[in-house]
Parts: C-alpha cells; structure tokens; sequence
C-alpha cells in the first residue's frame, strides 16, 4: 500500500502557516511597508546577500570583494554567512526583492525544520504500522512535537540568522542518519546531511558535532550488535563529511587567524554567570527573546514539555537506561548555558558577541524527543504522574521567576506559562480519566488544538520582528544616481580607483547593499589590525568592525576616500566640494584625497608614536611625523556648558573644529549648530572623534543625547597649515594605476626618495606581491595595510590574490567525496557478496 504523504504535507505546512500569518499580521510587504530584517540581519546579512547577488548575476570573483570595507576575502565570507545552496536561487531574483528572497528562505527553513523532526519521530519511534501507514493517533502528536521544533524559542530568537537555520532543518536528519549508520550499517543519508550541515554552516555545525558524539556514545552503548564495527563506521563518515567542505574550511581558518575571534583563548577561571535554576524560566510561554550579552538562553518548546519531561521521568514503561542518559543530557546542557568554560566550547572554542546559548536547539530537541516518547508509553502515565509533574513543573517555573531577573524572563510570561501548564495537567487528567473513545477524541482534538495555538501565540509575541522596508530602501535610486555621477566626475581625472563613505550610513556594509568601495566593514571576518589602525588614527573600530567615522583629512586621503554620500547639504567648505544632488541626498567631494599608493619616509614611519589611548596625540604625531609644522589638532578657546543630556559650546573665533571625548554611555549624539546644520553620530559608545564642521565665531553648538547623560568633551581646532604640510609630504610620491580587477593590482611609481609604498588595502593572507616582476615579501604598514620598501628609481608594482587555502581544501573536498563514492561501492559489493553467500549457504 502506498503511504499517505499528508502528514508529511502537514509537518511542513503547520508551521510555514503560522509564520506566513505573522507575517501578513506584522504587515510584512506585500501586505505592508514592513520586513523582517532584524539585527544582524539587518546590517550583514542583506548586504552581503546582495554583494554575492552581483557577482553571481554581473560576474566579478568568487574569492575577493573591493565592496567589503577596504577589502574582504569573499571565499570565508561566503563560508561563514551565505554557504547554504539555497542562496543560489539569487541568480533569479531582481535586486530590489532581495529581501523577499531571503523572507521566503526563512520562513521555508523554519517549515523544513518541522517536517525534518517529523521524520525523525516517524523513524525513531517507528510510527508507521503493519499495513505502511500512519495513523492519525500518532500522526497528531508528532505534528505538535514538530510544529514545536520549528517554532521553538531559538527560532523564535535566532530564525532571522538565516545562515543557522540550514542546520536546524539538517539537524534531525541527521540523527536519523546517525541511528541508520549505526543500526542498519547504511551510512548514505548521514553522510550526505552532516556534509550539507557543516557546508552550510560550520559553526553550528560545530555544536552539532559535539552533540553526535553524546548520542553516538548512548547508541554505543545501546546498540548489542558490532560495537567496534559502528565505531569505525561512525568515526569514518564523519571524518569524511568534514573534509568534504574543506574547500570553505580552511580558508576559513586562515582567515579567521588574522579576526577579532582569534583574540579568544580558554577561560583559565572558571565562572558561573546565573544560578541554573534562574534560567528555568527562559523555557516560559512568551518570554522575550534574549539576544545580549549576558548568556541567558532561550529555552521555550512549548509548555507542555515541561510537564510531559516529568511524567518522563516517573513513567514505568520508560527504561532507565534510556531515561538517565537523557536527564543527565538536559541537566548537562542547563549547566553548559551557565558555566563559562563549557559554554566557551560548545561555540566552537570562541565566546560570543551576544546572541547566547546557541546550542540551545539541541536542548529543544532533546527535550521534546522525550517528551513525545511519554506520548507513545501514555499507558504507563499514572493520575499521580500527572498531579506530580503539574506541581514540579509549576515549582521549577515559580523558582525560574524567584531567582531570574524581570527584565529577562516577564512575571506576565510566568503567568501565561503557569496557566497552560494548568490547563494541560487538567486535559491529562481527563484523558486517564474519560474511558468513552467519543470524549477522548474531543479531548485530543482540542488539546491539538490548545498546543498549535500556545506556539503560534508564542511565535508571534517573541519572533518575527520586523521593521520598516520603506525605510531601508528609500536611498536605492537616489545613490545609484550619485554613484552614476561620482564615477563621471572620476572619470575627468582620469583615476581608476576611488571610495566612497556616507555621513548617515544606515549599516557599516552599506559599500555591499549600494554597490561601492568604502572604509567601513561589520563582519565576523575583518582584519582584527587594520581595526587597530583605525582606533590610533581616531576612527571607530572594534572586534569585528572598523568605521570611516571620526576619519580627519589625513587618514581619509591615505584610504583613497575621495566621495561623500551626505542627506546633509551644508557639508561643503574646506574639507568637501558639492558635486551634485538626486532626491533630497548630495554628493560631496574630498578635497583632500590621494590614489591608492602612497610613499611614506621609513624614519617618518618609525616615529609615529600610535596609540589608541590618547588618539589626539596619535593622530598629531602622525602628522608630526609627515613633516607637520605644529600641532595639527590643537585645544579650542570655548565656553562650554554641561547639562543633563545636552552640553553647550560656544565658539569664539572662525575655524574648523572636533570634540574629543573620554567616555559615553550614549549610543547617538546629535550635534545641531545655530547655523542650522545638524548630523547625528551613531555608536558613539565606540568612542570616535566627532566633526563639528566649520563654524563662525559666535556660533553655538548643542551636543544632545537621550539618556540624560553629562558627557565632558573637549573641542579642538584644526590647523590647515600643518595638515596641508602632511598632506603636501602624502602626496609627492603617489602610485599610478594602471589596471585594477576584484585580484589583481598593478601600477608604476617613480620614486625620488627611498621609503614604503603603502596601499590602503588590509595585509592579508593571500595576497602576493611582486616588484619590478619579482616576488617580493610585504612589509604591512603597522600590521594593517600592504606595504613595501622601494629604493629610488622607477619600479613596476603588481598584486595577486588567491584565497589561502582553497587550492588544498578544493583537493581535499574532492578526495573526500571520492573516498565516500568509493566506500558506497564496496558496500553494495560486499552486501552482495554477502547475499549470493547466504544462499548458496542455505
């Protein structure tokens, strides 16, 4: 008899509906101006999808982008945030739905996550009948179970990380796969779903993998057939499924040596970041998602799991060989979320910036498996079971509440999960207590349908966010207009190469959403060096971002910026040229700007005094450094006035001026000028150097800020003859470019005087270069940017790049897959062998 595929149907559909609801309910477009871009998806993930939208529809290398920051490497880029093979359904969609693209693989995910660990409850606990059907009795739960799965608390939280959700769709298919291997001997489908996770993405995979190795030791142990022979299969096919996405892995380790993730190392000292029984509460109907930094993960799979996990536990028709290993799993992963050296590895060695508990999918998973295997032994629940399992579960929640801070687990969300909890104990008890199959029915049907209403409530309240699309979008035309006409007006010089940077930026990778070469990046991946550069020259930098703001004149003409994308249009003066307008938004020239390539004296470069301490004195000796006569920066003569959330400057003679500050607790200042020209600084609390502008004697400056904060700056001057001494010294021994591709550079340069060559791109693994056709080692320019001594004379320079890694990792990707293709074949001829044995045998 052919099996139904509805069930299956309907694993995939429940959740996928629901989620499409929220949508149309938060009026995500086409039912509104909204979208669910959120956090880093809001400021990465976009961006870089439509980056790697341009190269695979326009052409452009796979292994290098001039449109991340000063310059990226695209292979672990690709790796770490856009591997999953669905991305390439990009080839087909318009630039201008990107977003729709990436909302129809999100909400496809989280529906392939419930129809995977129906699959999962379908072959472990072998649901299918005698006549090879299902049958709705068991058909029911498990789509409650799965439905509870694709709508957990971590994808209530995590599911616009949509590189992650590839894996959480895998990751019961490949516990599926896993049993096979080890069961059955048929290692295909674990094979291919593990290679597929850690292709996808390697980090979750990282979690994944510790967790298999768990689950293979309880299946070790379980398992009465050939223990070493599941061994060897087991370690085999896994370490084939790794070395088959060897062609992304290793570039990725090499990249990531040179990241702000290479800084982390094993906490020495052990610490606990909140008492285990405070981080119950976390698995509350309706609590808020958490995202910070203060490691509380998000635990929700329905409150009925909190029950059903005790009715577990005291349910006699349960092993105990298989309850222990599982109780001891869950209160092995509640330690891990609290303990700092467990949680360091479960993220693949590596603390997390923010978004914690990242492993906590695997919890959901193990925790409804158990719950739906109460569900099938339901004749063992006894009416005490349920009365017990009620009151603990309703303890555990109350102790969450006690010991857990307000602000990360509501009183309102205990309430409401207290509530359910009720409700699904007096259901239970009823069902054990009606014996009439007519009533049960009703009972069943209405707690089905109790369960897919407290997830959907649960999904809505705490996932799917969303904000304004209009909003995001509305500077699309008008910068294709401005880029258009800054590339006209390069064009008239006859450069190459130039940036461009924008006084509003709405992401640091706007240079990859709008199509331009910046000196700005926020990625996982960027060189943790030129960070520090930028911090010593007074810009905003980070772990795993560096920023064109707080950039001066100098360092600005030394990255190539020569254009400024502004909204506002009193930028022009000493600093910048109007070019042109489109839309309410301007184009700004950089007066003071340089072509990639400038020399720099050595003895110049050893006297610069860089730090990021006192980053006034930095940036004044780096000037000093370039012949500056003076300081470049000098103190203003100001009154100022500090008030709560506003300080008042007034200035007192004609000048170009910045404000210097030690520490902000605010993470938007506003400054506004009685001239009438305003500008809003973002992230302050990265501590940057902020522009006033020029400004006339008599004018009054107000630095606004919403927490009511007194912030202490202090206001300096620019001097132009000194910063036109540095500049004039920049300037004298520039590079010409003569042909420039996504990996290749090359240029002529006469040199005068014997010094480095310094090229604003970031000294990277992978790239090579080669001086008058000869391969010649870099010298970075302080570890950040490519540099190299030239002696006097004229001399030819090119650089290549290639991914490190990717030639080695291709061979070994390849090996790997031929080592699986022939393990398959020797298989099927030893199986065969073996069958024409047994009858001949018998």
């Amino acid at each position: 008899m052919k099996r139904s595929r509805l069930p299956y149907a309907m694993a995939f559909a429940l959740p996928f509906i629901i989620c499409v609801v929220i949508c149309i309910a938060n009026g995500v477009y086409p039912f509104g101006n909204n979208c669910i871009l959120h956090m880093d998806m809001y400021h990465q993930y976009c961006p870089f999808f439509t980056e790697f939208l341009e190269k695979l529809q326009n052409g452009g290398s796979m292994q290098y982008s001039w449109n991340l920051g000063l310059g990226s490497d695209f292979v672990s880029l690709y790796a770490y945030y856009l591997a999953s093979p669905l991305n390439l359904l990009l080839l087909l969609c318009p630039k201008s739905y990107v977003i729709e693209l990436m909302t129809l693989l999100i909400l496809g995910k989280i529906a392939a996550s419930g129809l995977a660990f129906f699959i999962f409850l379908e072959y472990h606990y072998r649901m299918i009948g005698k006549d090879n059907n299902l049958h709705w009795n068991q058909v029911a739960p498990a789509l409650v179970f799965s439905t509870a799965y694709a709508l957990s608390g971590f994808v209530a939280a995590y599911s616009w990380d949509i590189m992650w959700m590839d894996c959480i769709a895998l990751f019961p298919l490949i516990m599926v796969g896993l049993e096979r291997l080890v069961q059955e001997k048929k290692p295909g489908l674990y094979f291919v779903t593990l290679a597929l996770s850690i292709f996808s993405n390697y980090y979750i995979s990282i979690m994944i993998c510790i967790f298999l190795l768990f689950y293979f030791a309880l299946l070790f142990v379980q398992n009465k057939g050939k223990r070493m022979g599941a061994f060897l299969r087991f370690s085999w096919y896994s370490l084939l499924a790794g070395a088959s996405s060897a062609v992304l892995l290793l570039p990725e380790i090499a990249i990531l040596g040179s990241s702000g993730s290479a800084e982390d190392s094993f906490p020495e000292k052990m610490e606990w970041y909140f008492n285990i029984l405070a981080e119950l509460g976390r698995g509350a109907t309706t609590a808020s998602a958490y995202t910070g930094n203060d490691h509380w993960p998000n635990l929700y799979a329905g409150a009925f799991s909190l029950v059903l996990v005790w009715i577990y536990v005291l349910n006699r028709r349960i092993s105990w060989k298989e309850k222990v290993p599982r109780m001891l799993m869950l209160a092995f992963f509640l330690v891990s979320f609290a303990n700092n050296q467990l949680d360091y590895i479960w993220h693949g060695f590596h603390f997390p910036q923010a978004l914690p508990g990242r492993q906590s999918f695997l919890y959901i998973f193990v925790i409804l498996s158990m719950g739906f295997a109460t569900v099938r032994k339901w004749k063992g629940t006894r009416l005490w079971h349920i009365l017990t399992a009620t009151v603990v579960a309703l303890l555990l929640l109350l102790a969450g509440g006690m010991y857990g801070p307000k602000e990360v687990t509501e009183p309102f969300s205990l309430i409401i999960t207290a509530l359910f909890l009720c409700v699904y104990g007096i259901i239970m008890l009823l069902l054990k207590l009606t014996e009439e199959k007519k009533l049960r029915r009703m009972l069943q049907t209405f707690v089905f349908g109790i369960v897919i209403a407290e997830l959907a409530i649960n999904m809505a309240v705490t996932g799917l966010g969303v904000t304004s699309r209009v909003a995001y979008m509305d500077k699309q035309e008008a910068y294709r207009q401005l880029l258009a006409m800054a590339q006209e007006d390069n064009d008239k010089t006859g450069n190459t190469f130039y940036r461009v940077e924008d006084t509003g930026r709405k992401t640091k990778n706007d240079d990859s959403l709008y199509g331009y070469p910046s000196a700005t990046i926020f990625s996982s991946l960027m060189n943790l060096d030129v960070s520090h550069l930028f911090q010593c020259m007074y810009m905003e930098g980070g772990k795993n971002f560096y920023c064109y703001n707080g950039a001066t004149p100098l360092p600005s003409a030394m990255l190539s910026v020569r254009y400024m994308l502004s909204a506002n249009q009193m930028e022009e003066g000493p600093l910048r040229t109007l070019v042109g307008s489109s839309n309410g938004n301007y184009l700004y020239r950089n007066n003071y700007w340089l072509p990639m390539g400038i020399m720099m004296d050595e003895e110049a470069i050893a006297s610069w005094k860089a730090e990021d301490v006192d980053r006034i004195r930095s940036l004044n000796s780096f000037a000093t450094a370039l012949g500056a006569e003076g300081e470049m920066l000098y103190p203003a003569t100001v009154a100022m006035e500090e008030q709560a959330g506003n300080t008042t400057i007034d200035i007192a003679e004609d000048g170009y001026y910045y404000a210097d500050y030690v520490t902000c607790d605010s993470d938007t200042l506003t400054v506004s000028r009685s001239d009438g020209w305003t500008k809003q600084y973002s992230k302050t609390t990265h501590r940057y150097l902020i522009e006033l502008g020029e400004c006339k004697a008599g004018t009054e400056i107000h630095i606004t800020n919403m927490n009511a904060e007194n912030i202490s700056f202090r206001v300096y001057q620019m001097n132009f003859n000194a910063l036109d001494e540095a500049y004039a010294t920049m300037g004298r021994q520039t590079m010409e470019l003569t042909d420039m591709t996504d990996r290749r550079i090359e240029g002529e340069i006469q040199v005068s005087e014997a010094g480095r060559l310094i090229l604003p791109v970031p000294a990277d693994q992978g790239w090579e270069l080669y001086v008058d056709g000869r391969k010649t080692q870099i010298n970075p320019f302080f570890d950040a940017l490519i540099a190299v001594h030239l002696e006097e004379g004229n001399h030819t320079i090119r650089l290549q790049y290639t991914t490190p890694g990717l030639k080695i990792g291709a061979a070994v990707s390849a090996g790997a897959l031929g080592l699986f293709a022939l393990s398959m074949l020797l298989c099927g001829i030893w199986k065969k062998k073996g069958g024409r044995d047994g009858k001949k045998t018998d």
